[in-house]
């Protein structure tokens, strides 16, 4: 079996990218695309650059909403999300510091992916 590769996130975008599944559909003039291997990451754009950059964000997206609230952040390509190594390492202390900050920045702000 081969050896997981540990990767930033930004290599791991690249990964995921690489399994993107792209669907122009005609009826409505758009393009859909999803990443198989990240169950929920859909977008729609109005071209194939515009899918493709708004499923950039998607990833992201998926991954830090996957990170806060503790699931499995699946490997993609024999590439694991490096900060996904470390995670078990920290303690319930900073954890639930980390926790709080999150949880005051999201009732101030709020993000919308098209997933």
């Amino acid at each position: 079996m081969p050896r997981e590769r540990l990767v930033t996130l930004r290599e791991y975008v690249q990964e995921a990218l690489k399994n993107a599944v792209y669907e122009k559909d005609t009826e409505v003039d758009a393009v859909a695309a999803w990443i198989p291997d990240l169950p929920g990451c859909f977008v729609q754009g109005r071209t194939f650059e515009e899918a493709r950059e708004d499923l950039i964000d998607a990833i992201e997206l998926w991954v830090m909403s996957a990170l806060m609230d503790g699931d499995e952040i699946p490997v993609i390509n024999g590439c694991r999300l490096a900060v996904t190594a470390q995670r078990g390492k920290a303690s319930g202390a900073v954890k639930g510091k980390a926790n709080a900050r999150v949880t005051a920045r999201t009732h101030s702000q709020t993000a919308s992916a098209g997933f």
